[in-house]
């Protein structure tokens, strides 16, 4: 499932280049400049989806919690 999505997410921004460079050539500059936006959001997105990723790794490393321990605390 994620190497699907990956995949679409990459066919997309692949997309989105290729409409930018069309609107460009073909002087729609606003809906180029939109598009270029709208990249910026989707990169600044994945970049707070992967730095919250980072900060629960970071949390339980440091606390020195994983689930099984978890599991085990519950299950005393």
């Amino acid at each position: 499932m994620r190497k699907i999505l990956s995949r679409v997410g990459l066919g997309f921004i692949v997309l989105c280049l290729a409409g930018i460079v069309l609107c460009f050539y073909i002087n729609q500059f606003t809906y180029a400049y939109a598009l270029i936006v709208l990249l910026l959001f989707i990169f600044g997105g994945m970049g707070q989806l992967y730095k919250l990723k980072n900060d629960e790794y970071m949390y339980n490393k440091l606390n020195g919690r994983s689930q099984r321990d978890e599991y085990e605390e519950y299950t005393r």
